[in-house]
């Protein structure tokens, strides 16, 4: 998942600035529910460990590098400063030094960039396919509203892999990791563009966290800077993909 070549299609690489901190002080912490875990232990379940078949399908629909995951959690304070720090609209950190484009997010985490762009259903959209494939998935829970959780139980189980788990697969991502999701709800409405398991491939999924990624955060940033609520402001977009981003086209010395 780390960067095979020099990224000389974007901007060079960028040398953070060393200052002096006084470590006395508490360094603020981005609440956020996006996280690696719930993805890390599916993946490395001595218990139920994935099935070549589970495998397969997740390397045809061009996710296999997240087969390599490592890691649990996202940096807090790292991801403060990153979310405080991006520039939504322009789509860059550090005033402009470090953009972080499509390409970055596929030269760090290797998922798709493919000819298709990500389309979610609108509210209460009447597309027959879409309503004929969310109906089909909600089917495998007792519950309307489906939590990223009900989806993670539900993944084990699915050996066979298939359309069902594919599915699955990438609304629990999506969901709890690289979309953007404030709460504990999955995100159905990508359902619109999972139709048809065996294009999922050939969609932009790096621009869609990039745009995921732009939304949550001018959110959180208005939340947390702009009207000053005296509350908890939970982000929920793609941090681990702005991590990772950030961590790949540094060089710290």
């Amino acid at each position: 998942m780390k960067r095979s070549t020099p990224a000389s299609s974007t901007s060079e690489v960028c040398e953070p600035t060393k200052k002096k901190r006084n470590y006395k002080e508490r360094l603020p912490v981005l609440r956020t529910r996006m996280s690696p875990a719930g993805l890390y232990h599916f993946l490395h379940n001595e218990d139920s460990p994935l099935s070549e078949k589970q495998i397969q399908a997740i390397q045809e629909m061009g996710f296999g590098s997240l087969l390599l995951l490592q890691i649990k959690k996202v940096p807090g304070s790292l991801a403060y400063w990153l979310v405080s720090n991006y520039d939504p609209i322009k789509g860059c950190l550090l005033d402009g030094k470090l953009p972080i484009l499509e390409e970055d997010i596929y030269l760090s985490l290797g998922l798709p960039m493919g000819p298709n762009v990500v389309i979610e259903a609108s509210n209460g959209d009447k597309c027959p396919v879409y309503l004929s494939v969310l109906e089909k998935f909600k089917s495998q829970f007792s519950n309307d509203s489906i939590d990223v959780k009900d989806i993670l139980a539900k993944l084990p189980t699915q050996k066979e892999g298939g359309d069902d788990f594919k599915r699955n697969f990438i609304i629990y991502i999506f969901s709890a990791l690289l979309g953007g999701v404030v709460g504990n709800q999955a995100s159905l409405k990508l359902l619109n563009s999972l139709a048809n398991t065996d294009l999922i491939s050939d969609f932009n999924w790096c621009n869609f966290i990039k745009r995921k990624l732009a939304d949550q955060v001018q959110s959180w940033q208005k939340e947390e800077f702009e009207t000053k609520q005296l509350k908890e402001n939970w982000f929920g977009g793609p941090i681990m993909a702005l991590v990772f981003v950030y961590l790949d086209r540094c060089v710290f010395k």
